[in-house]
């Protein structure tokens, strides 16, 4: 028998690991949740529900600099789109969540987000 050899598949969005305090409304229920990782293209988070698989949620996300949530900044509030779940251990739950269309406005705070993110890991590396 032969098998075939997958080639590993290329993401369109380089992943940032970070935890990040969010929150996803699904069903008028506000769940609260914090991320795995953040892309462009959407993030993995943990929640102590599951999310349904193909499920349209609500996501908030109270981005932080250096680690510190600015009170006076506004969450970045996404539509989304959970692509997989996965039951953890200890019963909590992990998601990938899509993001939906971005306003101009909303695709800048996460663009300015993720490259401070990415600043951090090379002033680390250096």
């Amino acid at each position: 028998m032969t098998q075939t050899r997958r080639e590993p598949t290329k993401r369109e969005y380089t992943r940032f690991p970070v935890a990040v305090s969010g929150e996803v409304m699904l069903h008028g229920r506000i769940l609260v949740a914090a991320t795995r990782d953040v892309s462009k293209g959407g993030v993995g988070l943990l929640t102590k529900e599951p999310l349904p698989e193909s499920g349209n949620v609500m996501l908030t996300l109270f981005l932080t600099e250096d680690g510190i949530e600015d009170p006076d900044m506004e969450p970045l509030d996404v539509e989304g789109t959970v692509v997989w779940t996965a039951e953890q251990s200890e019963g909590s739950h992990m998601a990938g969540i899509r993001f939906g269309k971005l306003s101009a406005a909303q695709d800048a705070r996460l663009e300015r987000f993720l490259a401070n993110l990415g600043e951090g890991a090379q002033d680390r590396v250096a």
